[in-house]
């Protein structure tokens, strides 16, 4: 079975359950206390895809202000970023707004989701799930609403993000961009051709 190495990131502002998510998704498990990025940390987990073994690295990215340069760095070499908001925190939601905006600046090679965590929390809600819809509808991303503590929604996000990288790409082309051969931990390895050839298939319909 072929492995495929996949770089995602999870950004948002600080408090918004990025940590949460992730530690659902790779560990099925909820952080009983606010756990805190500082810089930037990664999981890996590995899922079956069609015939390939999809080794997935994870980046979850520190929220505050004074992280912001070393986050934006990152968006360079992604193949997927999940953009998440709390939906009982409007500023949040602005937030997330500011960070898909700088990572189109760096260009348009990676797939994007935009997520409303904290789902759960439905008696607090600031930001209506129309609101957010109208928004994504406008710039043409997904949107998910998400709860990592009552883990819903968090393996259909990770899912979609995983069918929209590769949705069009025939077997030869996963594996010249995406092979293990090819690929390293480290986000400085992927190549520009690899990014321009990226830019180039995502001109096509992007999301849902």
């Amino acid at each position: 079975m072929t492995e495929i190495n996949v770089k995602l990131l999870i950004v948002g502002d600080s408090s918004v359950g990025k940590t949460s998510l992730l530690l659902q998704y790779t560990e099925d498990n909820f952080p009983s206390q606010h756990i805190a990025t500082i810089g930037v940390e990664y999981k890996i987990k590995i899922i079956p895809y069609k015939d390939y073994r999809l080794k997935l690295q994870i980046w979850d990215t520190a929220g505050q202000e004074r992280f912001h340069s070393i986050t934006n760095n990152f968006f360079h070499n992604a193949d997927g970023i999940l953009f998440v908001y709390d939906i009982t925190d409007e500023k949040t939601f602005e937030g997330a707004k500011k960070w898909i905006r700088e990572a189109k600046e760096v260009g348009n090679f990676f797939q994007r989701i935009l997520i409303g965590n904290k789902s759960d929390l439905e008696e607090d809600r600031k930001v209506t799930k129309e609101e957010a819809e109208k928004y994504c509808k406008e710039i043409n991303i997904c949107h998910f609403e998400s709860s990592a503590k009552e883990n819903i929604n968090i393996k259909e996000v990770f899912d979609k993000i995983i069918e929209l990288i590769f949705k069009d790409k025939p077997d030869e082309e996963i594996i010249k961009e995406f092979g293990v051969i090819n690929s390293s931990l480290s986000f400085i390895s992927h190549s520009t051709k690899k990014q321009n050839k990226k830019k180039n298939d995502n001109d096509k319909n992007r999301c849902c």
